[in-house]
């Protein structure tokens, strides 16, 4: 699968996303919900696991929800094993930057630090463990909910929608 491919929606995958009249994996789904026609598999790999990404793609096509389109975009190669590769023209930013990367890690694990004081520390040694975006992603789940009962919900929702959204 080429990771500049773009696909966009049929009609078929328009109506599924107003009507809901099929049983999709709720991984199936944010994906169709997600493709745009502009989009590249690179993109759409960061909102699902490790491995999961062909074989939905694969099944949103054969169900005729989705279709490739003529246009794959030109990528550099990933910076480094676990990172995105990044547009051609694109800025670095932490899923795609090893630089980036590290500062973005470096504030999650400062936020938990300053919050949590020593409570926070071993979420703090995981975060600063993780090599990869995809890594951190993995862990943030996990993160949100030690977060979630320390802290206001609020807090914890903001925690996870600024860092989640660096790293895609």
């Amino acid at each position: 699968m080429n990771p500049g491919m773009i696909y966009i929606k049929t009609d078929i995958g328009r109506a599924e996303v107003a009507d809901r009249s099929r049983e999709l994996s709720a991984t199936q789904r944010r994906v169709l919900i997600v493709v745009d026609g502009h989009k590249t598999v690179n993109d759409l790999g960061a909102l699902v696991r490790v491995g999961e990404l062909e074989a939905t793609l694969e099944h949103l096509l054969q169900l005729g929800l989705i279709q490739a389109t003529d246009h794959i975009a030109p990528l550099l190669a990933p910076a480094a094993p676990g990172f995105a590769a990044a547009q051609a023209t694109e800025q670095p930013r932490p899923a795609t930057s090893p630089a980036e990367f590290r500062k973005v890690r470096q504030q999650a694990s400062n936020f938990v630090a300053d919050r949590l004081g020593s409570a926070g520390e071993p979420i703090c040694a995981a975060i600063d463990r993780c090599d990869s975006p995809a890594e951190l992603r993995k862990l943030f789940r996990g993160i949100e909910i030690f977060v979630g009962q320390r802290l206001s919900p609020q807090m914890t929702q903001a925690f996870a929608r600024h860092f989640g959204s660096l790293l895609l």
